[in-house]
């Protein structure tokens, strides 16, 4: 599979959802394979049992989605994640997709000294696309850069998919095979601005 797409919105009617069909018309048009992960609609509970948690260490597998969740992460050649950004930060259920997906021993493992060491080198490119109330600068620079520090630099560094951050234009920020692209201020743009931001999407530098 070329593409994983992971996506977080409840609401069929949402900005996100056209991004999600703006990047399933993408995909067909260049005649790549990928599949969806749309988390809300597969009914997935992001919580961590307690019966998961007794197999946590040993990188058990009690859910069938779960599994099924994996192996289309190991799968993949890259990675598109989909979210609004709730609260400075992703949502709860997809914080909870990274909790019970990225598993010792399948995508992570530790060193000599506990660190973590990531194992997902068949992902060639992470990209975050997320749509924010507040401008994308806000977002970044004075609201705590949850998706820059914590994910893309964090989690995603961590599990051996994206390297270290560096500074891009407002609304990108690269690091390595990893990039973040939000729409700032998406609910008071025109109808042109947001259009516009799908076409990029869809037809990229064409």
């Amino acid at each position: 599979m070329d593409t994983l797409i992971v996506y977080a919105h409840p609401y069929e009617e949402s900005f996100c959802h056209a991004v999600l069909e703006a990047h399933a018309r993408r995909l067909e048009r260049e005649g790549l394979s990928y599949e969806i992960a749309d988390l809300y609609a597969d009914g997935f509970n992001p919580a961590l049992s307690r019966e998961e948690l007794a197999v946590y260490n040993q990188g058990g597998v009690l859910d069938p989605q779960v599994k099924r969740y994996q192996q289309q992460v190991l799968s993949a050649r890259r990675l598109i994640l989909i979210c609004p950004i709730w609260w400075n930060d992703i949502p709860a259920m997809l914080r909870g997709w990274f909790d019970k997906v990225m598993l010792i021993g399948s995508t992570w493992t530790t060193n000599e000294n506990g660190n973590l060491i990531g194992k997902l080198d068949n992902i060639e490119r992470v990209d975050v696309y997320t749509t924010s109330a507040s401008p994308t600068s806000h977002t970044r620079d004075e609201l705590g850069n949850a998706i820059e520090g914590a994910l893309i630099d964090g989690t995603l560094w961590q599990l051996g998919i994206a390297g270290r951050i560096q500074q891009g234009k407002p609304g990108l920020i690269e690091a390595g095979c990893a990039a973040w692209h939000n729409l700032g201020s998406v609910d008071s743009i025109s109808d042109d601005e947001r259009a516009a931001w799908l076409c990029e999407i869809e037809f990229p530098q064409e």
